[in-house]
């Protein structure tokens, strides 16, 4: 009787020694790997769960997320003068998408971009679905600039970076490539302009100037003969700047 009760108090010994080797409900996620890494000073050791970018480190999801930053800053005042004696158009808007009158180049006099078509779909509208180009638009507005007038308009701080959205997340119909929203490095920039002496497709093509020499109106395209002109502008420690058509 008492050999029994041994053997039993045995067995029961050993089979809580090797435990249950059933799955980690609580362990690391499905589609990652650990990395440990050891502290020099001190010789501790971290283990953390790793990823190759495109997964939530910590639910191991696809990382559907939009990467445009909405923290952009600090804005630029841009105004533009009109200083020859013809008065000058503008167009606010090209390939059915409403754009600032300026473009940007870098110190390497590479174009930056400012202004994207409705084609260039942003992360956001990828990840919703929201893609492709648009059917069709109506007509965009016109700045009519004044000789001696000045118009007055922003440029954030954002440029738009292309980016490739991991293959899961873009919903049907959309491509995986995007464009994010961000922060315009500093630097040395050069701010150009492009005014043209005619407009077309609109009636009446012309708007009543305010005080400052200029007005808004919608309808028609600005053409003609062009005149371009230039300012430097060093970002972010000018807030302000210029242009001035001559």
């Amino acid at each position: 009787m008492n050999l029994l009760r041994l053997n039993l108090l045995i067995l029961s010994v050993f089979a809580a020694a090797c435990g249950d080797k059933g799955d980690d409900t609580e362990g690391t996620p499905t589609g990652t790997t650990t990395t440990t890494t050891t502290d020099p000073t001190d010789g501790n050791s971290t283990t953390s769960p790793s990823t190759d970018g495109t997964t939530d480190p910590t639910t191991g999801e696809p990382a559907c997320v939009d990467p445009s930053l909405s923290d952009i800053g600090p804005a630029v005042e841009v105004t533009l003068r009109n200083d020859g004696t013809t008065r000058l158009f503008l167009n606010l808007q090209e390939m059915c998408t409403p754009v600032l009158p300026i473009a940007l180049r870098d110190a390497s006099d590479v174009a930056v971009e400012i202004n994207k078509d409705a084609c260039e779909n942003d992360c956001g509208d990828v990840l919703a679905g929201a893609c492709g180009c648009p059917a069709g638009c109506g007509p965009g507005d016109v700045v009519q600039l004044e000789p001696g007038g000045t118009f007055v308009t922003s440029w954030t701080g954002r440029v738009w970076n292309e980016h490739t959205l991991p293959a899961e997340c873009p919903m049907e119909g959309c491509a995986p490539q995007c464009f994010a929203a961000a922060q315009a490095p500093a630097g040395t920039y050069t701010v150009s302009a492009r005014a043209l002496d005619a407009v077309v497709d609109c009636e009446p093509c012309t708007c009543e100037p305010g005080p400052e020499g200029s007005c808004v109106f919608n309808g028609g395209f600005a053409m003609g003969a062009e005149v371009v002109a230039e300012a430097e502008l060093v970002y972010p420690t000018q807030t302000g700047v210029e242009v001035v058509f001559e």
